[in-house]
């Protein structure tokens, strides 16, 4: 994550003397939106003794927080700080001389998106603006329950395993990187704006865990709205 930060940093800074110190200026807001895409896409996959199943509902829901720096009065530096909860339902099976063994696990978590971006408002009358950058994806806390059903071919005998996890196989890595492009318009006076865009990540890094049929869809579109102060 350090190794993406630091060039952005570098270029914020090195705008600093292109810009006049009467046009720096900070401003905070809120930002809430619709995704226009999955958040996972899933899939059945079947084999010599085994099978596996995923499946996810995408919650049509995003929220956070922004701040954007003005290097100039059309050059911004901004950082959004996004939440959305995620989740799905993986089941796994595998056959063998001895019996059939299945698990099913329904895990539910926490997804935050950071987009440290550039924006290039275009001007008057309707202040549309440019805009784009690079995304970090951190997932978690997450949570996966459900159990282990093993049959004995032999004996007939079920036993059955409660499963409890925080660290569910398919998500032993958190941490995803992107780049995104948008574009939007800007309404208001003074201080307060309304901001409404259309923001579409690449996702450069992906979910690779047993047997790949549960991953981020790879392009991600969502509709965000910005109020500024």
């Amino acid at each position: 994550m350090s190794r993406l930060l630091k060039p952005i940093c570098r270029l914020g800074f090195a705008l600093l003397p292109v810009a006049p110190l009467g046009a720096l200026e900070v401003r905070f807001g809120l930002k809430a939106g619709v995704p226009a895409t999955v958040y996972f896409e899933t899939g059945r996959r079947e084999g010599p003794g085994r099978s596996a199943e995923y499946s996810a509902a995408t919650r049509r829901y995003t929220f956070g927080a922004s701040a954007e720096w003005f290097l100039t009065p059309a050059l911004g530096l901004g950082f959004d700080a996004l939440y959305r909860r995620m989740g799905y339902v993986a089941i796994v099976s595998s056959s063998g001389p001895t019996g059939v063994s299945t698990s099913a696990v329904d895990v539910k978590g926490h997804s935050f998106d950071f987009p440290i971006r550039f924006k290039y408002w275009l001007g008057p009358p309707l202040r549309p603006f440019l805009t784009g950058g690079f995304v970090i994806r951190r997932l978690g806390p997450v949570r996966g329950r459900g159990e282990v059903v093993v049959e004995d071919r032999t004996s007939g005998h079920i036993r059955r395993t409660p499963i409890d996890t925080r660290e569910p196989v398919e998500l032993g890595k958190r941490s995803y990187t992107g780049v995104f492009a948008g574009a939007g318009v800007g309404f208001g006076r003074g201080r307060l704006r309304l901001a409404p865009e259309f923001r579409f990540t690449r996702w450069t890094s992906n979910l690779s865990g047993y047997p790949g049929l549960l991953r981020f869809a790879p392009n991600q579109a969502e509709f965000l709205v910005g109020l500024e102060f």
